[in-house]
């Protein structure tokens, strides 16, 4: 057994960034699994920080300088984290344990499809909260009452109380997902290379995130003091519209036609 493992281990060689990118591209054409999923996770990725690069700036400046609870976003969002995390991952790992122990990989495969469709619907809902954050749009709905500030606060923690929680979720979900149709599939070059795969994966998603972001937060500037113009508005609504509907992909893809498919690929 050592002797193979090391043979193994000597025959295998770390592929440059060529070939990684290659691999990457041949799992996002080979697995129809990894293909929808990957394809939701990335445009969630460009929604979201489109979103965040203009939602957030002007969100906290209007807290700061309007509202004065600049402080109190900062603490909401210091002190969720913690009971998400604990609650999110205690259950999500007990599900995770429950079902490698009671099923086979490809009877794995609808459970975790309907979790990743609970993902979707808490990342939906938590973009929708950050929407309401967006300052036109909470001027226009509730800037007349008197406890808004605490409104933003609220909105603004079950905002990270949603997404956060279906982040933690997916974390599991998704990577189990890859682990059956990339790791224990069928075609050996995607499994020899999972680890490579799953880290240009992050990285992608990673550097996408961030040009989007900073993209959004240049053109924001742009726009300080306008900020229901087009290019403004047509960002936010583009990102949100990105959010609600990314983490769905999978899903609607896997009902609709990757159930057959699904069987040939394990």
């Amino acid at each position: 057994m050592t002797d193979k493992a090391g043979e193994r281990g000597r025959e295998y060689r770390v592929p440059k960034l060529a070939g990684k990118i290659k691999l990457y591209i041949q799992a996002f054409v080979q697995a129809p699994l990894y293909r929808f999923g990957e394809l939701g996770n990335i445009l969630y990725t460009v929604g979201k920080n489109m979103m965040e690069g203009v939602v957030l700036y002007t969100m906290f400046t209007m807290a700061e300088s309007e509202l004065k609870v600049a402080a109190m976003l900062g603490v909401a969002v210091k002190f969720t984290y913690p009971g998400i995390s604990v609650i999110s991952s205690n259950y999500t790992s007990g599900f995770i344990d429950h079902l490698e122990s009671s099923l086979s990989s490809a009877l794995q495969v609808p459970r975790l499809v309907k979790a990743q469709i609970g993902v979707g619907c808490g990342q939906a809902l938590g973009g929708v909260f950050l929407f309401c954050c967006f300052p036109p749009v909470f001027k226009w709905l509730f800037y007349d009452l008197s406890w808004c500030n605490y409104l933003l606060v609220f909105f603004y923690f079950l905002h990270h109380v949603f997404d956060g929680s279906a982040q933690i979720l997916e974390g599991r979900t998704w990577f189990k997902i890859i682990e059956i149709s990339l790791r224990n599939g069928s075609r050996s070059v995607l499994s020899d290379n999972f680890w490579v795969i799953y880290a240009l994966s992050q990285n992608v998603q990673l550097l996408l995130g961030q040009f989007f972001l900073w993209g959004t937060l240049l053109l924001t500037s742009f726009y300080a003091n306008r900020l229901t113009a087009i290019p403004i508005m047509g960002t936010v609504l583009l990102g949100l519209g990105l959010v609600v509907s990314a983490k769905f992909i999978l899903p609607l893809a896997y009902y609709h036609d990757l159930k057959e498919l699904r069987k040939n690929q394990y």
